[in-house]
């Protein structure tokens, strides 16, 4: 009888079909730029049963075999998803190679997760399906650490786009979602092995109708509650649509100035209570150039509104550049500034050039030109940015990836999110939709809004419950104008932070100690 489980579980031909498709199925669980010509396929639903051809290929071998299959889904998986990153400055041999490395990275992480689950299924043989949970979430959140964590394509993140599936996400984190997520294809997986006696197949059954009823009707009752009564702050997003060689060419200051001060003015006209220019939008180190900062100070003090825009700044201290956001105030001479702490590995700053002093000596340029890193200082510290009607904190493009560095900023007093970036590196590709789509989870996870401004797009408003509002296309000028609602309490999330990732990562290596230590008995 024909089963698609024993197919994929059969001789060497199909040795690597199923962590291949695996990783394909994942990949196609995230969004793509909706004018592919293969964008039919992408679903978020595919999520749900992308881990089931993996698993197939996970049911002997010791850790070395599983880790094999592991890192070929991975590799496959994050190659597919992040092709985008080879067209950073339209591509090229440097920054391409730069890409498969990435994925061959990213690759082992999922290697990790599947050698580790062969170890327990030696042990507890089908059984261990029910671990899958711990295991895969316990590596995503690993791959959130350090320099080179790169959070960016966690399971949790594929299903943004469905508010009444993520509302627990305010206690769990988006890690509480991969979860999930891991859970339905386990369950799913059982079902399809299930022996043929009815009840097995009821059990499973069941199960898999619980795992969306549960979370489902938990989000409509969140939603439902929804304060309707809080006070709100109109937010204008100003969305200039220059290229790289427009704002960093000859006259780009100028050329960028009009743009955003056309778009300004017409946004005035809606009477916001605080305009947002994107990342970098002022190509000039704004705190070393009075005649750049008089600009944006007429400008403010004529409109009569507090302006937040992206510019570079300078640390004399280190002779190092800061990716900065900077608040004007009408009629003020203060300006509040924030630093961008998280720097994106070898675009902004070199990994651990600060602990290996070779590193610093490194000209990247002799090896890709000019897309070496900029070598960014980190800032160190959480700006609360001072507002009338809501303290706010400011992410700076790749932070918007990392839940814990948001939700610190909330915990600190900020009420409202304010995400500046600049996506036009990327083209028309399913990089600015995906980076867009992130920003969701930051939301549901401190119940904050979010106003998020790009330079090329995508331009949007986020609710305190995921759901967007007023997106922009890519590559066009546009202004949105918005109220957003102010946060008047914590989360669970926000208040404690990555305990369920952390606890199951604990109980990953729990899982692995008993499972090793009964192998040595048995020996």
């Amino acid at each position: 009888m024909f089963s698609p489980i024993s197919t994929l579980q059969s001789p060497s031909h199909y040795r690597w079909l199923a962590p291949a498709l695996a990783g394909v199925l994942l990949a196609l669980a995230f969004p793509c730029h909706p004018q592919h010509p293969l964008h039919f396929l992408f679903n978020a639903a595919w999520a749900y049963v992308a881990l089931i051809p993996l698993l197939t290929r996970l049911n002997d071998g010791g850790f070395k075999e599983g880790f094999k299959v592991g890192w070929i889904a991975g590799a496959c998986f994050n190659l597919i998803g992040l092709y985008w990153v080879a067209y950073t400055q339209g591509g090229g041999p440097a920054v391409i190679g730069g890409t498969v490395l990435m994925a061959v990275y990213l690759g082992l992480y999922t290697g990790l997760f599947a050698g580790s689950y062969q170890l327990l299924a030696r042990r507890w043989g089908n059984g261990a399906v029910l671990t899958t949970p711990v295991l895969w979430t316990a590596q995503e959140y690993l791959l959130s650490l350090g320099e080179l964590g790169f959070p960016w394509m966690l399971l949790g993140h594929s299903q943004a786009g469905f508010p009444h599936l993520i509302q627990y996400a305010a206690f769990t984190g988006v890690y509480g979602v991969t979860f999930w997520v891991v859970l339905v294809n386990a369950v799913l997986y059982l079902l399809l092995n299930a022996a043929p006696q009815l009840r097995p197949r009821l059990v499973a059954a069941s199960a898999l109708f619980l795992c969306f009823a549960l979370p489902w009707s938990y989000g409509a009752a969140v939603i439902a509650a929804a304060d309707t009564n809080e006070s709100n702050v109109r937010v204008a997003l100003i969305q200039p649509n220059l290229t790289l060689a427009e704002k960093w060419g000859s006259g780009g200051l100028e050329r960028s100035f009009t743009a955003l001060e056309t778009l300004s003015r017409q946004a005035a006209k809606h009477n916001p209570q605080l305009l947002v220019w994107p990342e970098t939008a002022l190509p000039c180190y704004l705190q070393l150039r009075p005649d750049c900062q008089n600009l944006v100070r007429r400008l403010v003090d004529e409109l009569q509104v507090p302006l937040l825009t992206g510019a570079s700044d300078y640390n004399f201290e280190r002779s190092e550049p800061y990716n900065s956001a900077f608040l004007f105030y009408p009629q003020q001479d203060a300006v509040q500034t924030y630093a961008k702490m998280h720097l994106v590995p070898f675009g902004e700053r070199t990994p651990f050039r600060d602990d290996i002093p070779l590193l610093r000596d490194i000209d990247w340029t002799v090896l890709t030109g000019d897309l070496g890193p900029a070598e960014f200082a980190p800032g160190t510290e959480h700006t609360i940015f001072a507002h009338p009607q809501a303290p706010f904190a400011v992410s700076i493009c790749f932070e918007s990836v990392f839940p814990d560095l948001v939700r610190r900023s909330v915990r600190q007093g900020a009420r409202l999110l304010v995400n500046i970036t600049n996506d036009s590196w990327f083209g028309r590709t399913a990089g600015p939709y995906q980076h867009a789509q992130l920003a969701i989870l930051r939301a549901v996870e401190n119940r904050t809004a979010i106003a998020r401004c790009a330079n090329t797009g995508i331009s949007l408003f986020i609710d305190p419950y995921g759901r967007t509002s007023q997106a922009t296309d890519l590559f066009a000028p546009a202004f949105r104008v918005g109220d957003l609602a102010v946060n008047s309490h914590t989360t669970f999330y926000t208040r404690h932070g990555d305990l369920f990732a952390q606890g199951l990562l604990a109980a990953a290596c729990v899982l692995l100690l008993v499972a090793r230590l009964a192998k040595s008995r048995a020996v």
